[in-house]
């Protein structure tokens, strides 16, 4: 009996097999996604476990492809750990404990096979879904419901996250440059991709590069591929898989020609959209004589700039260089039109004595000293709101941009605003939002002047007024009451000369009444 009983021992021993009874618990440890699962005591599929440990045989087998399970076998302060193994292929099953390897016997590995404990090995069978950037394979988490076969033929379901594999492209950054792309191991029966912009579901396709091209802004956007793989005729695994990842996407700089009638000293407004913040713009056109800086308003970056006076009718390039001298340096071009346009002659007929006056080198040097400063810096930002009103009702008696004859000789430059008459003492009021640049009183020209800044460089200017009510500094709402009409300085009687204009360069006033801008 003795040597029948040696014999057991030394045969366990021999095959590596050890038993394992009266265990309190067992934990199973999903090593994939880390989901642990706690056996009940004396339930099937504790046998099942305890089953495979003590049915084990010793084996060298390259087995570190292998999805993985961590098995504690607790016993009241003792416990053993034992890293299960399972190769669905074969439907062989392995334990690894203290740097050994066994594998499990057949008739033992099957029923871990069909165990609900490890249903996650058929997870394997999820086609594998990834993204394409440039060649280049990129795998973020995916989301899956997922029906597949057991050892036995039947479908088993299964739902949950499978991790992605890149950490470093959390956000993928896409431009026009780029080939971006969803891939899948088998082709979906269908597949749609949405677009979130800050939690909005902003467009959907059918093709990611499809979806990405309709994005209109720069900025960072959730993407979703959901796909479908239908079930047909028992033949092999079905369910739905999505992939929820990042972008950053660059759009392609853009230029546009806002303004629609472009006449010789009309203000042309130009949008510059998508310009990145590292990016740099140079605006060049023959129909403008200055330059002017660039203001952003809404995500987009704009140019209000004066088309030169004497800008002849035609077609004019409008080049945008973007990051000059840079190696990334490239340009955009659009056509700007000149539209014809005629312009007043006026026929003045002034005293000697004013006419010397308007003329003198003193009156001019005094407007360029102090007038002129006032309209060289501009707030960056759009203090004006909406549509501009005239600032006095009355009749118009000289127009922008007349010729103006004075004593039957050509004066040396086009009449700078409108001329509008009113009674002396007249309220004058701000068309518009914006901030008091200058205020003064007996201005050998201009008479009593103010100057109001509106931002992005558009300036208000008023002449010849009697009596001033704002000073340097004060924010002026639309409708608030400046000053009234006067006739100071150079003028043959009460009005109010009103001008608009790009910082010095005059333009058209009329145009700010239909807005710029918005």
């Amino acid at each position: 009996m003795r040597n029948i009983l040696f014999i057991v021992i030394l045969s366990l021993l021999l095959t590596g097999c050890t038993t394992f009874s009266d265990v309190t618990e067992i934990e199973a440890v999903n090593l994939q996604n880390g989901v642990n699962i706690i056996i009940p005591r004396d339930s099937k599929d504790e046998d099942i476990i305890l089953d495979a440990v003590n049915k084990k045989n010793k084996t060298d087998e390259d087995i570190s492809s292998l999805l993985n399970y961590e098995i504690t076998l607790k016993k009241d302060n003792d416990q053993e750990v034992w890293i299960f193994y399972f190769d669905l292929d074969n439907q062989a099953a392995y334990l690894a404990q203290d740097k050994t390897l066994y594998k499990v016997k057949d008739n033992a590995a099957k029923p871990l096979f069909l165990s609900e404990v490890f249903s996650y090995i058929y997870v394997s069978t999820i086609y594998d879904s990834y993204i394409e950037l440039n060649g280049q394979k990129l795998s973020p988490d995916i989301e899956y419901n997922w029906n597949s076969k057991n050892i036995e033929g039947h479908f088993i379901n299964n739902s949950g996250i499978l991790e992605g594999k890149y950490e470093e492209n959390e956000i993928i950054p896409v431009s026009q440059f780029d080939s971006i792309d969803i891939k899948h191991e088998k082709q979906p029966d269908n597949q749609i991709i949405r677009v979130y912009s800050e939690g909005s579901l902003l467009n959907t396709g059918n093709e990611l590069r499809e979806v990405i091209s309709n994005i209109k802004s720069d900025g960072e956007y959730m993407v979703e591929c959901e796909s479908q793989w239908h079930f047909k005729d028992s033949s092999g695994p079905y369910g739905s898989q999505t992939l929820k990842f990042n972008v950053l996407v660059d759009i392609p700089t853009e230029i546009n020609i806002i303004t629609k009638e472009n006449y010789p000293g009309n203000i042309l407004l130009i949008s510059v959209e998508n310009l990145n913040a590292d990016e740099t713009v140079k605006l060049k056109t023959d129909a403008v004589r200055i330059d002017n800086d660039i203001y952003t308003y809404k995500d987009k970056n704009y140019y209000i700039i004066p088309i030169d006076l004497y800008t002849q009718p035609g077609e004019y390039n409008v080049t945008a260089v973007i990051n000059e001298g840079a190696e990334n340096e490239y340009t955009l071009e659009k056509t700007l039109t000149v539209a014809n346009r005629s312009f007043k002659t006026q026929y003045l007929t002034v005293s000697e004595e004013m006419n010397e006056t308007n003329n003198d080198n003193a009156a001019i040097f005094e407007f360029a000293q102090l007038v002129k400063p006032a309209r060289t810096e501009s707030a960056k930002k759009k203090l004006w709101e909406g549509t501009f009103i005239m600032p006095v009702e009355g009749e118009l008696t000289t127009d922008f941009a007349e010729i103006r004859y004075v004593n039957n000789e050509i004066s040396s430059s086009r009449h700078s605003g409108l001329d509008l008459a009113a009674p002396k003492g007249t309220p004058v009021i701000a068309p518009n939002n914006g901030r008091v640049t200058f205020s003064m009183e007996g201005l050998l020209s201009p008479g009593s002047t103010v100057v109001i800044d509106h931002g992005m460089g558009l300036f208000t200017s008023y002449y010849h007024l009697n009596t001033i009510d704002v000073k340097k500094g004060d924010e002026v709402k639309k409708g608030d009451v400046i000053g009234t009409v006067g006739t100071t300085g150079f003028s043959t009687g009460p009005h109010l000369h009103y001008a608009v204009s790009i910082y010095n360069t005059y333009v058209n006033p009329y145009q700010t009444l239909s807005g710029i801008i918005d």
